[in-house]
């Protein structure tokens, strides 16, 4: 037989100290989509971000 079900918090909340990094301000645009914002990523974008996710 399984053990009952017992609610937790998924994430413990605390401050986040991630340091980031600005890889380009281009590649990304705010355009409207359905009368809604919506951000566009160019392809060339995530070959960057694959690119420094391997140095």
């Amino acid at each position: 037989m399984s053990k009952p079900f017992v609610w937790q918090e998924l994430f413990v909340q605390s401050k986040d100290s991630t340091e980031y990094e600005l890889l380009s301000n281009q590649h990304v645009t705010v355009t409207e989509l359905d009368g809604e914002e919506v951000i566009k990523v160019a392809p060339e974008a995530l070959t960057l971000l694959a690119q420094q996710a391997f140095l």
